[in-house]
């Protein structure tokens, strides 16, 4: 039987599911997978929507092409309730994960019923198209120098950009090498555009 309290409070760092109702935590299940392990939406014999409760899952396109890292609260499987394609994209455990999962037709059932959980469900949607179109934007500039700048600027809060993750890992997400990730950051220092930190962060010094 499932401690419906700690479930509660594992789930705070989710925007989605932070207000869940204790009839869909019933409904709910909890899996847990190991560093490099697959992580399908499809569990139990349905397709789920599911949410990190610990660990972290890396979000990629295909092999060696990381998109995002999906960390505690992060939910996945949301965008396709509605549709019968699947997400193009492939989840892996960076590290030992536990993840709730609540199927896909429950929750569209609780959407029709949860006119909270309904405006939660529509402004993550928003906030996904908005994160996939700068994205897009951003894939259209050429310069590593500028792509790296622009990127900075979009995931900095309050003129301190923090990667919390390798420079490997942001070099694959920038889709540029390591080595034009370091002439760039070199050159946005030299022009006087950041600041690096000894802890990894930079400060944006002109936006």
């Amino acid at each position: 039987m499932k401690d419906i309290s700690s479930l509660r409070t594992a789930l705070l760092s989710s925007e989605l599911f932070r207000g869940i109702s204790t009839e869909a935590l019933n409904s709910c299940f909890i899996l847990s997978f190991r560093r490099g392990e697959v992580v399908s939406e499809m569990q139990n014999g349905s397709e789920c929507v599911g949410v990190v409760l610990s660990g972290s899952l890396t979000v990629s396109a295909g092999e060696g092409s990381s998109v995002s890292v999906l960390k505690r609260g992060g939910e996945f499987g949301i965008c396709n309730i509605f549709v019968r394609e699947k997400m193009p994209t492939l989840l892996t455990a960076r590290v030992q994960s536990e993840i709730m999962f609540l199927t896909k037709e429950e929750f569209a059932r609780l959407l029709s019923t949860d006119a909270g959980l309904m405006y939660r469900y529509v402004r993550l949607c928003n906030e996904k198209m908005l994160y996939l179109a700068e994205r897009l934007s951003l894939a259209s500039v050429s310069d590593c120098k500028e792509r790296l700048w622009l990127y900075m600027k979009m995931f900095s809060k309050n003129g301190v950009f923090n990667p919390g993750h390798s420079k490997d890992e942001l070099a694959r997400q920038l889709g540029i090498s390591r080595s034009s990730l370091f002439r760039a950051l070199k050159a946005l220092c030299v022009s006087g555009k950041i600041e690096t930190t000894p802890g990894g962060t930079v400060r944006l010094c002109e936006n």
